[in-house]
C-alpha cells in the first residue's frame, strides 16, 4: 500500500513539474491589440445623430463608428466594400449594382441580442430619398445630384419615389446615374450614403437620432449610453462592440468611449492631461508633435487666406484689394513659419487627391496666382487712394484666430504693407469664439478665414469657395457656373486638374479670397496604440482597426 502511495505522489509530481516546465517553455499568448476602451474628447456635443441630416463634426466622428453604407474608406484611402459583398458598373458607367452582405444587421441597446434584424436594399433606397427631399433640407443632397432625377426631385419638380435608386431584390441595391461620375464610389463611402430603416425611423416621432434610445446602428459599435445634460461638463458618450458586426473578428477594440468638452481648447487640454487615447485637432500639438512615443497624423487640409467685409467701403475696390495681395512676398514670409503652415498660391489644399497623388502635385499652385509685385502694388494703391480720397487706413485690421501659432509671419506682411504703402493696417488677434461671432455679424474689416473642403475632391474644395460668396463679396458669372457645372460631371479624372486650375484662377483674380497659408489638421494617438484611421475632412477618427497593446 505504501509504495502504491507513494508511486501515486511521485507520478503527481512528475505530472505538476512536467506542466509547469510546459506552462514556462510554452510560447505567451500573442499581444493582438485587441480587447481595449479606446477613449477620445469632442470639443462639444453632437448635434444629433442623424446621417442623412447633420453635418456637425462631433456628430460625423461618432457617425462614421456606428454606421457604415456599401462601401468604406480603408487605411491608405482606399474603397473597400463594408455593407456590399460585391457590386458592378455597366459598361457606360451609368448603372451600378450592388449585392448587400447576408449578415449586416441593425442593432441598439434596446434590441435583443439574439434577434438583430437584417439591413435590407429597402433601407438604402429610404436613406437616398431621404437625401434628396427637399421637405429633409439634407446638407447633402446636391452632392448627389448625378443619380437620375435627383435634380428634379431636389427642385421640387418631381416625388422621391422617381429617384434612380431601387431595390430589385431585397439583397439588391441600384443606382441609376444620369451621367457617368467616376466619383461616385466615394459618394457612396460617406456617411451620409448609410442606410435608413424606416421602420425605426418612423417609430421615433421625429426624434430620430436625437438620444440613445432614438438610434440604431449598423456598423462595428453601437451606441450604448448617451449622457447629455447642457448645463453640465460631464457629459459623454460610451460604445460597445456590436458582435452582430459582418466582421467581428478585425474590429479590435472592445468599447468606445467620446468624452465631451465645451470647447476646442479644452478638449485639447483634456487630450493632453492624459484623459484621452486619440485626439483629432486642427491647433497644433506641440506638446506631442516631436514626441517619437506620440503618433501624430498630419495633414494639410485647410486653405488660409484674406477676406475682406464687402460692406466695407475701401475693400470694395477691387484696386486696393489687389494692392494688398500684389504686396505679399510669401518667399520672405516662410522662414517665419513654423511646422503648422506652409505658404499658400493656390484655393485646393495638398490633402486633397487626384488620381492617387496630392492634387497640388500635379497642378502647381504658384502660376495660378499673381507674382509679389511690389511696384505694382504701389501704383495700384495710390490710385486706389486718389480715386477714394482716403487718408488713413487706421480703422483696417486683419482679424487672426488665436490658435495660429505662425503670427510673426502676419506681423512681417503688416510691416511690408507699412514700408510699402505708408499706411499701416495691424493684426488683431481673437478667440476662435469672438472670431466666429464677430463674422457672422460682420464686425471686421479683413480677416484671415479658413476654408476646409468637406470630402477628398476638388469639387467639394471649389465649391466651399463658390458657397461662400456672399462672404467673400464673390460674383461669379456664367463661365464660372459652367465651369462648376463641368467640374461637378467629369467625364474623367484625368480632365479634373485643368478644369480646377481655371475656377482656382478666376477665384483668386477676384482677390476677394488671397491664400497666404495651407495649415495642418492632427491626429494624436498615444503610445502603444495603432490602427486609428484618420479623415481631415471630416476632422473624424475610425477606430474599427485600432489596437492597443500593453507594451
Amino acid at each position: 500500500m505504501r509504495k502504491k502511495l507513494l508511486r501515486f505522489f511521485g507520478l503527481l509530481t512528475m505530472a505538476v513539474l512536467l506542466a509547469c516546465f510546459a506552462a514556462g517553455c510554452a510560447p505567451k499568448e500573442e499581444d493582438t491589440g485587441a480587447g481595449y476602451l479606446f477613449t477620445t474628447v469632442l470639443p462639444d456635443d453632437p448635434g444629433c445623430l442623424d446621417p442623412q441630416f447633420c453635418d456637425d463634426p462631433n456628430a460625423v466622428m461618432v457617425m462614421r463608428n456606428t454606421m457604415e453604407g456599401l462601401l468604406r474608406t480603408g487605411e491608405n484611402g482606399e474603397l473597400i466594400l463594408a455593407g456590399a459583398s460585391d457590386y458592378t458598373v455597366s459598361d457606360d458607367g451609368l448603372i451600378y449594382t450592388f449585392s448587400l452582405r447576408e449578415n449586416a444587421y441593425w442593432f441598439s441597446k434596446n434590441m435583443d441580442a439574439d434577434r438583430p434584424e437584417r439591413v435590407t436594399s429597402r433601407d438604402y433606397v429610404f436613406a437616398f430619398r431621404r437625401l434628396v427631399d427637399p421637405q429633409m433640407r439634407s446638407p447633402y443632397g446636391r452632392d448627389y445630384v448625378c443619380i437620375r432625377n435627383a435634380d428634379k426631385i431636389l427642385a421640387g419638380e418631381m416625388d422621391a419615389r422617381y429617384l434612380g435608386v431601387t431595390a430589385p431584390d431585397g439583397n439588391t441595391v441600384q443606382f441609376e446615374l444620369a451621367y457617368a461620375n467616376p466619383n461616385f464610389p466615394k459618394l457612396l463611402a460617406r456617411v451620409c450614403a448609410v442606410p435608413c430603416n424606416q421602420e425605426f425611423f418612423e417609430s421615433t416621432d421625429g426624434r430620430y437620432g436625437l438620444d440613445e434610445d432614438t438610434v440604431i446602428c449598423n456598423g462595428a459599435f453601437y451606441l450604448t449610453q448617451w449622457n447629455y445634460d447642457q448645463y453640465s461638463t460631464g457629459n459623454f458618450l460610451t460604445f460597445r462592440k456590436c458582435k452582430h458586426y459582418h466582421d467581428p473578428d478585425n474590429v479590435y477594440p472592445s468599447s468606445l468611449q467620446f468624452n465631451i468638452q465645451r470647447s476646442r481648447e479644452d478638449a485639447d487640454a483634456d487630450f493632453t492631461d492624459g484623459n484621452a487615447d486619440v485626439l483629432v485637432t486642427d491647433r497644433f500639438p506641440k506638446a506631442q508633435y516631436n514626441d517619437p512615443d506620440y503618433h501624430v497624423e498630419v495633414q494639410a487640409s485647410v486653405t488660409m487666406g484674406l477676406i475682406f467685409n464687402p460692406e466695407n467701403e475701401l475693400l470694395q475696390d477691387e484696386s486696393l484689394r489687389k494692392a494688398l495681395a500684389y504686396s505679399i512676398d510669401r518667399e520672405s514670409m516662410e522662414p517665419l513659419l513654423g511646422d503648422d503652415v506652409t505658404p499658400a498660391y493656390g484655393l485646393i489644399p495638398p490633402a486633397v487627391t487626384l488620381l492617387g497623388a496630392s492634387y497640388r502635385s500635379v497642378q502647381a499652385d504658384e502660376p495660378l496666382l499673381h507674382p509679389y509685385a511690389p511696384e505694382e502694388a504701389a501704383e495700384l494703391f495710390a490710385g486706389a487712394a486718389d480715386r477714394l480720397g482716403f487718408g488713413t487706413m487706421n480703422t483696417i485690421r486683419v482679424m487672426v484666430p488665436s490658435y495660429l501659432t505662425d503670427i510673426e509671419a502676419l506681423l512681417a506682411m503688416s510691416q511690408n504693407w507699412q514700408d510699402l504703402f505708408g499706411y499701416y493696417i495691424g493684426i488683431e488677434t481673437v478667440t476662435p469664439d469672438e472670431f466666429d461671432a464677430r463674422l457672422a455679424s460682420g464686425d471686421y474689416t479683413i480677416a484671415l478665414y479658413s476654408v476646409r473642403p468637406e470630402q477628398d475632391s476638388c469639387y467639394a474644395a471649389l465649391r466651399s469657395f463658390a458657397d461662400r460668396a456672399e462672404l467673400l463679396g464673390f460674383t461669379g458669372d456664367e463661365d464660372f457656373a459652367g465651369l462648376m457645372t463641368g467640374l461637378s460631371k467629369p467625364v474623367n479624372l484625368s480632365e479634373t486638374a485643368a478644369l480646377s486650375a481655371n475656377i482656382e484662377k478666376i477665384i483668386l483674380d477676384s482677390t476677394t479670397f488671397v491664400p497666404l497659408f495651407y495649415k495642418n489638421s492632427y491626429m494624436v494617438v498615444t503610445p502603444r496604440n495603432e490602427g486609428v484611421l484618420f479623415d481631415p475632412f471630416t476632422m473624424s477618427a475610425d477606430f474599427i482597426s485600432a489596437k492597443h497593446f500593453a507594451k
